[in-house]
């Protein structure tokens, strides 16, 4: 009787993962020397089961998932013909026995770890930008027309995960334990604390990372498949085409990374349709264009502070008069037209 106890001890020990390689060995030659060493080994599972009051669940699903498991461990038994072979039943029992205690424990903790977990988004209307804070102490200019989540605390030592559609620009709190990293579509951008731009409106062809402090890594996102775009250090910017996963790095001045968060808003060698479009977020106006070659017309152009009637203005001035336009009595909608750029 006295043997059995210890033996029962050694055995509940091994599946807390307690025992030494001695107590292994003392365990395994009784397995491997008993006769009756199957029975016994059946008998202590279910013991051993009844006995964690902690993990323990009487429910139709773990009893029935209880008796496939002991239906499989009587099939293998039926091929098991010598001692040796015992030996590597008992090893594998124990293993799988092992994984279910895990398993059930884990299974009845997981609700209390959901409800942890609560989700807040922050959209923008047209022509709103925001300035936010989060849990972090990260901070985040949400522009025009943009959605942007993030959890409702950090967990300590796991990463950060924000999703975001549309524009933002970043101030990320410094913390080497916890990257910082923002999805938008099939883009991921991961920094450590660091500031930058994001422009990924999903409408749009080309989403932007442009970085002004730190460096940034960018990503390709598919399923099943992560491929590194670039990392980027102050100044630099990449735009990626989303239709054909082509993209382009360029080094622009570090202090136009955040330039529309101060109402200044630059263009680089940019057509008027792709202007319009981000006017029109800005503004919150709706453009109307009657010549659709008027939108291929390129610009390089500052825009700084100013109202709509001037930012119209100094358009058709850079257009050499070939651009026309009228905006309605309520500053909601412009129409333009003229000749084709030269």
């Amino acid at each position: 009787m006295k043997h059995k106890e210890e033996i029962r001890r050694l055995f509940k020990m091994y599946l807390e993962g307690k025992t030494n390689s001695r107590q292994n060995a003392i365990l395994f030659h009784y397995l491997n020397n008993n006769k009756n060493a199957e029975q016994e080994l059946s008998d202590l599972m279910s013991e051993t089961w009844e006995r964690e009051p902690l993990i323990k669940d009487n429910s139709v699903e773990a009893t029935e998932g209880l008796e496939q498991l002991w239906t499989k461990i009587y099939h293998k038994k039926q091929k098991t013909l010598r001692r040796y072979q015992l030996l590597k039943y008992a090893a594998s029992l124990i293993m799988v026995c092992s994984a279910v205690f895990v398993y059930e424990a884990s299974r009845k903790k997981q609700p209390e770890i959901e409800k942890t977990i609560a989700l807040i988004s922050k959209t923008t209307a047209p022509g709103e930008k925001v300035k936010m804070l989060l849990p972090d102490s990260s901070v985040v200019y949400l522009g025009s027309r943009s959605k942007i989540s993030w959890p409702e605390g950090f967990e300590k030592g796991k990463v950060r995960n924000i999703t975001l559609e549309g524009e933002a620009f970043f101030e990320v709190k410094h913390d080497a334990n916890r990257p910082f990293v923002i999805l938008s579509g099939k883009i991921e951008t991961q920094v450590l604390g660091t500031s930058f731009n994001i422009y990924a409106y999903p409408e749009d062809k080309v989403f932007t990372v442009t970085v002004r402090t730190g460096k940034v890594g960018v990503a390709e996102i598919a399923p099943g498949v992560r491929k590194t775009l670039s990392f980027l250090t102050p100044g630099m910017k990449i735009a990626y085409n989303k239709g054909n996963g082509k993209f382009r790095i360029n080094a622009g001045q570090v202090n136009e990374a955040d330039s529309w968060t101060n109402n200044r808003f630059v263009f680089h060698d940019e057509n008027l349709g792709s202007i319009l479009t981000k006017l029109e977020r800005y503004y919150n106006v709706h453009f109307e264009v009657k010549s659709s070659e008027l939108s291929a017309c390129r610009f390089n152009a500052t825009f700084s502070d100013i109202n709509i009637n001037d930012v119209m203005k100094q358009i058709s001035i850079m257009s050499s008069g070939h651009i026309k336009y009228k905006i309605n009595e309520n500053k909601t909608k412009i129409v333009l037209w003229g000749e084709a750029c030269e």
